[in-house]
């Protein structure tokens, strides 16, 4: 079959007008599935979780990130068991995913990996208890701002700050005085995150020239 165009359609400077057409909604791509979709959720959790168990660490790390991502309350049991993994990386990973759901059943298994014996996996918990905001992990964090680790030391005193209970005035105090700079600071800021219960030791540490400037500024925010 031939179709003959105008002669018109050949002359130079001839404009040839073509209307759009509307892509019509069958030919558009499916939408692809994410874990955020619920029923796909239910398909991949279970296998999630029972990867869990696989002998690769990196495996089991993996699958722990995803379900500390897509908050998972469902692996919360599973997560707080791999807090003792030999792994230092699978409990690290385990301890992040916990804060990221946030299930306060985790708390007291979170309290006993304070004494992890990596310093990562202490640092990485003093922060997600803080994340948390139990104040059941309060003594703990108070008793973390000894460990050896500055860094364990500074995330404890930003924790006690976050949760801001007055039992934690005197202790964040006596950090003020800490060797390490850092951890020095982020007690003064705990302090004046607690408010108006910790003025006078804010007051006190306005006397002391390593932090008094921290003491100033803490105090200028306390509402």
């Amino acid at each position: 079959m031939q179709i003959k165009l105008p002669k018109s359609f050949f002359k130079k400077g001839t404009r040839i007008k073509i209307e759009p057409r509307a892509i019509e909604p069958s030919s558009a791509p499916p939408p692809k599935k994410t874990l955020k979709d619920e029923n796909y959720r239910k398909q991949t959790t279970p296998a999630l979780i029972e990867s869990l168990k696989d002998s690769d660490p990196y495996v089991r790390s993996v699958s722990i990130e995803v379900l500390g991502r897509i908050r998972e309350k469902k692996a919360v049991s599973n997560l707080i068991m791999l807090l003792t993994d030999y792994s230092k990386l699978v409990r690290e990973k385990a301890a992040v995913s916990l804060g990221h759901i946030g299930d306060k059943s985790a708390v007291p298994a979170l309290i006993k990996a304070l004494n992890d014996e990596s310093e990562e996996v202490r640092v990485t918990v003093a922060g997600v208890l803080g994340h948390i905001r139990d104040r059941m992990a309060v003594p703990a964090l108070i008793a973390a701002l000894g460990d050896q680790s500055p860094q364990a030391r500074m995330k404890s005193a930003v924790s006690l700050g976050i949760i801001g209970d007055p039992q934690a005035v005197r202790p964040l105090y006596n950090a003020t005085k800490d060797s390490n700079e850092f951890v020095r600071k982020y007690a003064v800021e705990a302090l004046g995150q607690i408010g108006r219960l910790a003025i006078p030791a804010l007051l006190m540490a306005l006397k002391d020239e390593k932090v008094r400037s921290h003491a100033a500024q803490a105090l200028m925010k306390v509402k």
